[in-house]
């Protein structure tokens, strides 16, 4: 057998190890008669395939093997990416606890990091990545009054204040699942990882758009707090003079970065606004992810923005690094396999601890349509 088989069987081994010991966690109890023998069996299992990596190691070295083998160069990551596969597909000898098997911490990193790529808002606001509350210390800078002056030697500089303000970012823990098809699974074709990666990160940062944009009561509560408004005319239509007055609300210092945020259908109403001699106003060249610009900015779409409609903040201005602090803490990731065996398929839980806040008004506006 060579080393990277066995390494994949023993991250299969720990997978179970950690199932069976996080179920008596959970119930708080002691291991059943035939949990501790399966529990034995399965240390027996690793510390045999310790001494054999042991021993292919030792004999490698006498051998002189070429450092460039590709089974001594395979990382962990690898390992672990492949056992998630099997651990999926139920392949060799992994046993199964009523919880579920818990996925490497590799796999749950990966979903946030794709999360990332699908969402800008999140991946460029200012990450504050660990469990528990975090407070985030800033400067109130619409209060702040200290200024250079030239001084003469000998003479005392003038004081002026400035407030230090915090703002706590707290947990607030969120959980998806998905249903796949065990149909699917078996197919011989398909990059299973990379597969149930993506449709875990597409719901977690659709989940994060619209909180971080809308908000919901006692829970995020973000960019719908925002102090700086523009107010629209009308209900169901923006101008070119309201953006043009909303970007303005953003000092030059928070300029560059700074980037719109609006559904489709807002968009589309704006790239169809034209000059008095019939042409139209904005660009609409797609470019770095964003899907144009408007007055030299790049434009961020998502069906998680506020539609326009009476009330609603429509259009974010905002310069995510400065306004916006967020914190989404992967917890765990789940396959449960029992719990959807009558309907042939499988149940993949993503469980985040997550919230956002504005970190700094001065960075962020919202145009806010009228009322009807």
């Amino acid at each position: 057998m060579k080393l990277k088989e066995l390494m994949e069987k023993r991250a299969d081994l720990l997978s179970q190890m950690e199932a069976l010991t996080k179920t008596v966690e959970t119930e708080q109890r002691a291991f059943s008669e035939e949990e501790d023998a399966n529990f034995k069996k399965i240390e027996d299992q690793i510390n045999a395939i310790d001494k054999t990596i042991e021993a292919l190691e030792r004999s490698r070295k006498f051998a002189k093997e070429p450092e460039d083998n590709p089974d001594s160069k395979e990382s962990q990551e690898d390992i672990e990416i492949r056992a998630f596969a099997n651990i999926i597909r139920q392949r060799g000898e992994i046993t199964y606890s009523d919880n579920g098997a818990v996925i490497p911490k590799t796999i749950a990193n990966k979903i946030i990091d794709q999360v990332k790529d699908i969402s800008p808002l999140f991946a460029m606001s200012e990450h504050f990545d660990v469990k528990g509350t975090v407070s985030i210390p800033y400067n109130d800078g619409s209060s702040d009054s200290l200024t250079v002056a030239y001084a003469t030697e000998f003479t005392d500089l003038t004081a002026a204040g400035t407030k230090l303000l915090s703002v706590d970012l707290k947990g607030y823990l969120a959980g998806v699942l998905a249903k796949v098809s065990k149909s699917l699974l078996n197919s011989s074709d398909l990059d299973l990882t990379n597969f149930v990666i993506g449709k875990m990160a597409t719901a977690v940062a659709a989940f994060l758009d619209k909180e971080i944009l809308v908000g919901t009561e006692d829970k995020i509560e973000c960019l719908s707090e925002t102090s700086q408004t523009v107010a629209a005319e009308s209900a169901t239509a923006v101008t070119a003079d309201e953006l043009i007055e909303l970007q303005g609300k953003l000092k030059s210092a928070f300029q560059a970065g700074a980037i719109w945020v609006m559904a489709n259908d807002t968009f589309t109403a704006i790239k169809k606004l034209k000059d008095g001699e019939e042409r139209y106003i904005f660009n609409n060249e797609i470019k770095d992810g964003f899907s144009g610009t408007i007055l030299g900015k790049p434009v961020y779409v998502t069906d998680q923005a506020p539609a326009m409609a009476a009330g609603n903040n429509a259009v974010f201005y905002i310069n995510p690094k400065q306004a916006l602090a967020t914190k989404v803490v992967e917890d765990s990731v789940q396959v449960l396999n029992e719990v959807y065996a009558a309907q042939h398929a499988i149940g993949i839980v993503t469980w985040i601890e997550a919230d956002a806040k504005i970190q700094n008004q001065q960075a962020v506006a919202a145009l806010k349509m009228a009322t009807a």
